[in-house]
């Protein structure tokens, strides 16, 4: 996920920058000369990252990859793969990645529970049954989502509000853990592009599929376009499907509050 969403990765990189600056200086320094070269070369070296990223539809994002031996978690191979993995997904301020996106083919992801966590937690052969079936009677939320391997593109995608998923640390270690909010969501994101898919195959048809500029016209739309969940739950926050409204992603209270604008606020749909 884009930070896996971009208006996580550029309120993140950006208000980062600004915090970075503002420690080494006394003063106010947004109109300095040292500011703008330090804007300047963060975005050429994302621009550069960005050609690395794999974009839809590629061969890489279009077909399953292999799994990991277990035996060669702790090979150097690897380890030197996954540092990798890891600086590019921080350099491009990402919040969950996954391998196929830098053309590895190996069933690797990488998740944070918000964007003002430092670490990624690895997971290595993730494995979630059933995360994906829409006949699913388990509690859903809705969410907007969008990938940095598909453009500008933003797909409404339904997902469970938990899951269970087993797999392996960048120890080698198994691991089964309950998942929830945006780490549950970043995850089963990801798990897509492991399994050869994107947004695009999991959103619930075309006119859920919106550019980033249509997202930023949402006060242009017709009324419960393209649906009434998605018509009233803007970008960053779950439409929980049990209590029949917005919500805020769980665990991301504080840097939501920090950095979000509500524009239709919390809204519940009336029967």
């Amino acid at each position: 996920m884009r930070r896996c969403m971009p208006w996580c990765r550029l309120v993140c990189g950006g208000s980062r920058l600004l915090r970075e600056d503002a420690n080494t200086r006394s003063e106010p320094t947004t109109g300095s000369s040292s500011f703008k070269q330090a804007v300047e070369e963060k975005l050429e070296k994302e621009s550069q990252e960005l050609g690395r990223v794999a974009c839809y539809p590629h061969r890489s994002m279009t077909r399953p990859v292999m799994l990991v031996p277990t035996s060669q978690i702790l090979s150097p191979l690897f380890m030197s793969s996954l540092m990798d993995l890891k600086q590019l997904a921080t350099n491009l301020h990402c919040l969950s990645f996954s391998a196929p996106k830098a053309h590895w083919d190996a069933a690797v992801m990488l998740i944070k529970s918000n964007p003002d966590e430092v670490e990624y937690e690895v997971w290595v052969n993730p494995s979630v049954p059933g995360y994906d079936d829409r006949n699913a009677v388990a509690p859903m939320y809705g969410m907007w989502e969008n990938c940095i391997s598909c453009g500008t593109a933003t797909a409404w995608v339904v997902r469970p509000q938990r899951i269970t998923c087993r797999g392996y640390n960048e120890h080698g270690r198994e691991k089964v853990q309950v998942l929830d909010g945006m780490r549950a969501r970043c995850l089963m994101h990801e798990l897509d592009h492991l399994m050869g898919k994107t947004i695009f195959h999991q959103t619930m048809g075309p006119e859920f599929v919106v550019s980033s500029v249509a997202m930023a016209q949402r006060h242009l739309w017709p009324a419960n376009f393209p649906s009434a969940e998605a018509y009233v739950t803007i970008p960053g926050q779950f439409f929980d499907y049990v209590q029949n409204t917005t919500v805020i992603p769980p665990g991301m209270e504080w840097w939501y509050a920090q950095n979000m604008r509500n524009e239709f606020g919390n809204e519940r749909i009336e029967p």
